[in-house]
């Protein structure tokens, strides 16, 4: 496409010829539709056909036979009349959708999602999301723990919801939003000796066998282990079987492998075989972020991330009324 040859046209040129054609090429009608005098006018036309006409090899261009009354469209006063028609509609259609991307309600977003989140705080996310941007294509990924920071620096995810403690919270490439508290229960078969109780103690574990995901993948349940042996045992971990996915582990304890120590989202799977009871006497929670590239600057991540902050700080607040209202 020869630009520089584009650049010496006129929009303006071009409008006042569709202008005229509207006006059933009436010049005075179109003149007075425009606010100016006839003979500017003209001149605009005019220096329309001239520009049409120029180029490598010169050749007359005339888009109108004024030797009738009221003018009539030429041959290539017809074909022109088509072409810029179209030509107008995709550049009014440029401008519009410049204008939407530029405020976040056009675009597309992947998304890396895992089960901490799909059975949690997602759903409330995508309904907001699609409420305010529905012509925003949002693409879910399911992601690994191992992966999932490294697809979001090869820019094959654009955000992720990640789980703190982690190797990668103080990368200076990256940007995290808190977004919510992770809390823990303890999985046990569901004719288990201890699901007759309301509440288990960890002490109470002493000499059960504990299934925990890998702690190099999950350095989380590290953490697990430490207050194991606060309270005064060390924990029998069942060594020759690792997982870390959630259906798994709960899979394990429902053919009475052991016990597990899960965040508490894995309630909504409902699975046949399990009770979940609170820890009792301590509070086990995990720090859940966004993650996502610290120079990224689109504006549909923004309000991505806006979404996620109202969405998550609605949440919290909502959890300290429960919270209150059981304390009074």
């Amino acid at each position: 496409m020869d630009f520089q040859h584009l650049s010496s046209f006129e929009l303006r040129q071009i409008c006042y010829f569709m202008v005229l054609v509207q006006a059933g090429n009436n010049f005075s009608e179109a003149a007075k539709q425009l606010g100016i005098k006839q003979p500017p006018f003209s001149q605009r036309i005019q220096a329309l056909e001239e520009k049409l006409s120029a180029g490598k090899k010169p050749i007359e261009v005339k888009l109108l036979d004024r030797s009738t009354q009221p003018a009539a469209l030429t041959e290539a006063g017809k074909v022109f009349l088509e072409e810029a028609q179209l030509a107008l509609i995709h550049l009014e259609r440029a401008i519009i959708q410049a204008r939407r991307a530029s405020q976040g309600q056009i675009g597309h977003l992947i998304v890396g999602i895992h089960n901490s989140v799909a059975n949690g705080i997602l759903p409330k996310v995508l309904e907001e999301f699609q409420k305010q941007f529905p012509t925003v294509e949002l693409e879910l990924r399911e992601v690994t723990i191992k992966q999932e920071i490294q697809l979001l620096k090869d820019h094959q995810i654009d955000v992720v919801f990640h789980r703190l403690p982690s190797s990668h919270e103080d990368d200076s490439d990256l940007s995290f939003m808190p977004i919510l508290q992770e809390t823990f229960l303890l999985v046990l078969p569901v004719d288990h000796h201890l699901a007759q109780q309301e509440q288990v103690s960890l002490a109470a574990l002493k000499n059960e066998p504990i299934i925990l995901p890998s702690l190099e993948v999950l350095p989380f349940y590290q953490h697990v282990i430490l207050l194991c042996r606060e309270a005064g045992f060390e924990p029998k971990i069942v060594e020759t079987i690792k997982a870390t996915g959630i259906v798994t582990l709960l899979s394990l304890v429902a053919t009475k492998i052991g016990v597990a120590i899960l965040p508490s989202h894995v309630q909504v799977l409902h699975r046949e075989g399990v009770v979940y009871r609170p820890i009792q006497g301590k509070t086990l929670t995990r720090q859940m972020v966004v993650a996502w590239r610290q120079d990224d600057a689109s504006i549909v991540l923004q309000k991505f991330l806006d979404v996620i902050q109202a969405i998550s700080q609605s949440t919290q607040a909502s959890e300290l009324l429960v919270r209150a209202g059981a304390i009074e």
